[in-house]
């Protein structure tokens, strides 16, 4: 029983892993949003 618990618990951890790695690099793609970058952080 202890053994099916972990291997569900680690497939909801992988899916939901997958699931916030799309929706974060994809808000950027979609919306075409590119945040200015402060001065303070250039290299000049």
């Amino acid at each position: 029983m202890k053994k099916l618990n972990k291997k569900v618990l680690m497939l909801i951890a992988t899916v939901t892993t997958l699931l916030a790695s799309t929706v974060a690099s994809s808000a950027c793609f979609w919306l075409n949003y590119q945040p200015e970058e402060p001065g303070c952080l250039r290299e000049e």
